[in-house]
Parts: C-alpha cells; sequence; structure tokens
C-alpha cells in the first residue's frame, strides 16, 4: 500500500536516544484506521466498559473521562476533521485525543498492514519475544492534555497516518525550572521514537490520527509473561481440582497438610518446568508472535470458507508461513496463530508444494491413493486457508 519507513538509521539510536524516521507514506489507510477507531468506539457510547478489547479512553484537561458519550465519533463522523471540529464545539475549544488501544484484530488487512511496517524495523533491531501494544489515536491535544508519560520498560514509536504529531523527551520527570528537553516532529508518513524509561510530552500538529506502538524491552516483561503461561499450563493440568487451602482459625501448627492444596500446584509447576512443557509453550508462543511481528490478539480466523478441489491456491507472500521442529511434531505458525502438525511424509509433501512459485489445485495438492482426496491434507490446507496464509482463485460454479 505504502512505502516503508526509512528504518535504517534507527540502529545507532536504539536504547540511547530519541529520534525521528523519514518516511514517504502513512503505514496504515488512513481511511480504513479512522473506520476502526469509529467501530471500536461505537459500544463505549453507551458506557465505560472494562476489560474489554479493544479499549478506548477520551483524554481531557490532562485526565481521563470516563463516560464521554457521545463525544466519541459516530455514524455522524464522517471523517476524522469533521469529528474533531465536532468535539471541539462541544468542549468550547479545548484539546482532546482519543486513544483506541488493541483495535487491529478487528481489520485484517489494517492488522497486515501494521506488521508489514514493522517488519522493517525489526530487521534492524531484531523482534522482541513477547507481544507489543497498538494503539490508534485522534485527537488535536496539546502538552497538557494528558501530560508527562512515561514507560519504563518498552522503548515507543509514533506513526502519524494524518496531520502530524510532537514529542518533547526527557530522561527525567519534566519540572518547572528544570531543562527544555528534545522536542522532535513527525508529519504524516514519518515516525519518532524514544527509548525505554523517558518521559515525554506529546501533542498533535492540528487534527492528527496516528498509530503508537510500544515494544517490551525490560525484563520484567518477560518475568511476568513466563509467570502467566506457567499459571495457564498448571491451570489447563489441574483444572477444577485445583483448590485453595483453607487454614485453620485461629491458627495452630498442622504440619504440611493444611497447605496440601498449595503443594499440589507447586508440585504442577515443578513438574511443568521439569519436564519441558514450559520450554514447549515458550517456543510455540515465539513461532506465534514471530509469524505476527507480535502483534496480538491476531485476527480471528475465517469462518464458513470451505475450499473446494478445483479452487488455485498458492502461498500468500505478505503472510510468513513459520515451521518449528518439536520432536515427533512441527509448530506450523502463521498470522499470529500456531498449530501442531505431525512430522508424516504428507505434511512435509504438502509444505515442499505450497513453497512453488506457481499455484496449484486444492485436489493436486491432497491427492492421496487412487487420485482421491486425502482428507488429512485438505483438513491442513483448509486450515491454512482459515488462517490467511493462502491467495485462493476460486473455480467457477
Amino acid at each position: 500500500m505504502s512505502a516503508p519507513i526509512d528504518w535504517s538509521g534507527l540502529r545507532a539510536h536504539w536504547g540511547r536516544r530519541a529520534c525521528r524516521l523519514p518516511g514517504a507514506a502513512p503505514a496504515l489507510d488512513p481511511v480504513r484506521a479512522y473506520a476502526l477507531v469509529r467501530r471500536a468506539a461505537q459500544p463505549f457510547r453507551a458506557g465505560t466498559r472494562f476489560l474489554a478489547l479493544p479499549d478506548v479512553r477520551f483524554y481531557v484537561d490532562g485526565g481521563w473521562m470516563r463516560a464521554p458519550g457521545d463525544l466519541l465519533p459516530g455514524a455522524e463522523d464522517a471523517d476524522p476533521a469533521g469529528y474533531a471540529q465536532r468535539v471541539r464545539a462541544r468542549l468550547d475549544g479545548r484539546r482532546f485525543q482519543l486513544r483506541v488501544t488493541q483495535p487491529l484484530f478487528l481489520d485484517y488487512e489494517l492488522w497486515a498492514q501494521a506488521r508489514a511496517a514493522l517488519a522493517g524495523l525489526f530487521a534492524q533491531v531484531g523482534q522482541p519475544s513477547l507481544a507489543l501494544t497498538a494503539t490508534l489515536w485522534l485527537g488535536d491535544a496539546d502538552a497538557a492534555t494528558r501530560g508527562p508519560q512515561v514507560e519504563p520498560a518498552a522503548a515507543s514509536l509514533r506513526l502519524p497516518l494524518l496531520g502530524g504529531c510532537l514529542a518533547r523527551c526527557r530522561r527525567t520527570r519534566p519540572r518547572a525550572a528544570g531543562a527544555a528537553g528534545r522536542t522532535l516532529c513527525a508529519d504524516a508518513g514519518e515516525a519518532l521514537y524514544w527509548p525505554a524509561g523517558h518521559w515525554v510530552e506529546e501533542a498533535d500538529r492540528g487534527t492528527t490520527l496516528g498509530l503508537a506502538v510500544s515494544i517490551p524491552v525490560g525484563g520484567e516483561e518477560a518475568a511476568v509473561a513466563v509467570k502467566d503461561l506457567l499459571a495457564d499450563l498448571v491451570d489447563a493440568e489441574l483444572g477444577t481440582q485445583a483448590e485453595v487451602a483453607m487454614l485453620d482459625y485461629p491458627p495452630r501448627a498442622r504440619g504440611r497438610d493444611a497447605i496440601a492444596p498449595l503443594r499440589a500446584v507447586a508440585a504442577q509447576m515443578r513438574s511443568a518446568v521439569a519436564g519441558g512443557a514450559l520450554e514447549r509453550a515458550l517456543r510455540a508462543s515465539w513461532a506465534a508472535r514471530a509469524s505476527a511481528a507480535g502483534l496480538e490478539p491476531p485476527p480471528p480466523p475465517r469462518a464458513d470458507d470451505a475450499l473446494r478441489p478445483a479452487d488455485r491456491v498458492r502461498l500468500d507472500r505478505r503472510s510468513p508461513l513459520l515451521r518449528l521442529a518439536e520432536g515427533a511434531q512441527e509448530w506450523w505458525a502463521v498470522n499470529g496463530h500456531v498449530f501442531s502438525v505431525p512430522v508424516h511424509p504428507r505434511a512435509q509433501a504438502l509444505w515442499r508444494a505450497l513453497h512453488e512459485p506457481a499455484a496449484a489445485t486444492v485436489a493436486q495438492l491432497c491427492a492421496g491413493p487412487r487420485r482421491r482426496i486425502d482428507p488429512g491434507a485438505l483438513a491442513l490446507l483448509q486450515r491454512l486457508h482459515d488462517l490467511r496464509a493462502l491467495q485462493c482463485e476460486r473455480a467457477s460454479a
């Protein structure tokens, strides 16, 4: 869709200082991005939704307005400029910013555009093994709209799609008599970067729509991710058998039996680590994130779109299909989804056939004995299609 941002100059600044990166066109389609902001905001017009994705927050006067109602965009707001004009009139000219966190999974095309835009970045500095946080923002904020912000364990990117943005970066919290800090500006199609731990005051340059990305770099984030994955493994094993230890009251010594439920959890944790289940889960989660450039959650699979024998398919080169060996099975990952495939000649043959440059029919790719379609190969091919790993030319009815 667009010329990529030139990430080549970032390596010299990564982890050290803020910088501006040039580019030729917006990373995401602005029209489509605004439509997604409006779609994500719709249920929040009726009130605040807790623990929901996407998360929608409206900022004004240095704080978060908990129930902005129709200050959020709706059907009457055809474009960002018209929406900003309406809101400014309602707020008597006060500046505002709307932030929609983790919305991209609702629109596969935008999600794929974001992944493509970040590919050049990760080619320069490496790809993190943890999930990114992607946020679409819209508004005409000044530095006081949200106030000084800091992300102690994540590097930050700002990619304006319409308008432009400004960031005043400092290594310490801003003070009235302190240093002015370094000010950077970016227009649509460019990008700003600053390292973890920098205090930043952000402002929009006129009505602005943009993509903000947080990239985890702190070790504490890795510890939390491993802890959460280990908890999932223990829960999957113990399930409803897990109990909370109910101790005597008033307390009295009862020995080891008093905390037997907690000991069972601890034993299962040791088993998951010593038996390799945690390492396998970490490898699978890495494969999924690598195929998605760290963008989570991934778009859901297609539904009700069955392949037919005469359909012609080939790999979609925009969606990297990764394969990771794991004993008697392999992890296949694409577009943020991962699944296991047995190490079997039919699966290996399908992998090789899909990497041929020419398209092939479903019947050719899944041919079994006596030219019948192999149901196992068809199920694997259908799964790849559902996860958008394939380009498909439909046969005429």
